[in-house]
């Protein structure tokens, strides 16, 4: 089984999905705000401002987890081909250097016997 590793492309989806995580966060940032604004909205009416605040509470960080969540598997993939880039590096130095210690000068040249002659 062949395959190639495009650090190039690699990099790009990483940057991509940065970048995206980033957006994600900002997002989150924003509708957390706008959320903790929304509890403080309500002026005299403590019972509803209470109530939005109980059920804004448990919610009010979704999306800076997913956010981090994002960034945590991109890191995971960055050091994954990071570990397999530098493996690969490692086998192909590996063969190179026992192919250099293979005793080849008692070998006798390759005969090639020319095959069927036409008549």
């Amino acid at each position: 089984m062949a395959y190639a590793i495009d650090k190039g492309q690699l990099h790009a989806v990483l940057i991509d999905v940065a970048a995206d995580g980033q957006s994600l966060q900002l997002a989150a940032q924003d509708t957390r705000t706008a959320g903790d604004d929304a509890a403080g909205s309500f002026g005299s009416a403590g019972t509803v401002s209470a109530a939005f605040t109980r059920f804004w509470a448990p919610r009010d960080d979704v999306g800076l987890r997913a956010a981090s969540l994002v960034f945590r598997k991109a890191e995971s993939l960055a050091q994954a081909a990071a570990a397999l880039i530098e493996a690969d590096g490692r086998m192909n130095d590996s063969a190179a250097a026992a192919l250099r210690r293979i005793p080849v000068s008692y070998a006798p040249s390759a005969v090639r016997h020319p095959g069927p002659q036409p008549e």
